[in-house]
């Protein structure tokens, strides 16, 4: 199964939220019992296979976001069954409600263009409490990538759509550092968000470039460690981005998290 992993990603990006299969259905699809197929997915991915069609489905629903959609369609286009469903889910992985997260976009928006236009060298840091953990990270980034913002972080899992443990809001490629890192094992990722004048560009990060340190990172055995990230072009087989980077910059500015 592992072998096909990539091809089961896509599938499931690609289709399955689209004709809104069950996990039970996708694992048919690849003729998979369904205990077997969501055991082992969850064993090679980190996360489960409910959590990427419930994580997809979100991505969806952000995609569609502007001033004129009303909620009850996102909900009916993003594949949810309910509105609870719907509410709930989003704002367990953005941080915010629908209709917050509507509200909310351009006070964010207004925030972050000044925060680009500040000076190149600032750096906004996100961490839950004080520790005595670190490690440094070095970005490359591709020739299409001109500005904008990069933001680093550690999560519990691939997928992040949770807050990060430890996060960092930069324009610095190099020497960027990740503070106060708590014990435990977390996943290094990484994605670049190019200066725009869009407002959903800031929102909307399925195009962004991404990038992840491959293995999982434990501390504070890896305090001190200096690791590189080369950012590249998503692909289909990649989790969607969830977190509210734009909210999160902005609430460590403002120290309101």
């Amino acid at each position: 199964m592992k072998t096909k992993m990539s091809e089961i990603l896509s599938f499931i990006s690609e289709e399955a939220v689209s004709r809104k299969m069950t996990s039970e259905e996708i694992a048919a699809h690849f003729g998979y019992d369904k205990h077997h197929f969501s055991r082992k997915f969850k064993e090679i991915n980190g996360f489960s296979v409910v959590e990427f069609l419930s994580s997809l489905k979100v991505e969806k629903a952000i995609m569609e976001l502007d001033e004129e959609t009303r909620v009850i369609d996102l909900q009916e286009h993003s594949g949810f069954e309910s509105s609870g469903s719907f509410t709930n889910t989003f704002k367990k992985y953005t941080g915010s409600s629908p209709r917050e997260y509507k509200t909310e976009m351009s006070d964010i928006f207004y925030d972050i263009q000044r925060f680009e236009n500040e000076d190149k060298g600032k750096s906004i840091a996100y961490f839950e409490e004080k520790h005595h953990s670190f490690c440094t990270v070095n970005i490359e980034v591709p020739d299409v990538f001109e500005k904008g913002i990069i933001f680093i972080g550690l999560f519990r899992t691939l997928i992040p759509n949770h807050m990060p443990i430890s996060g960092l809001a930069t324009k610095k490629l190099i020497g960027n550092e990740l503070k106060n890192i708590p014990n435990g094992d977390y996943y290094l990722l990484s994605c670049a968000i190019s200066r725009s004048n869009n407002i959903l560009s800031y929102f909307n990060l399925g195009n962004s470039l991404r990038g992840k340190e491959d293995e999982r990172l434990s501390f504070p055995k890896c305090s001190g460690n200096s690791y590189t990230i080369k950012l590249r072009e998503p692909i289909p087989e990649d989790p969607p981005i969830l977190v509210n980077v734009g909210k999160l910059l902005i609430s460590s500015l403002k120290n309101t998290i």
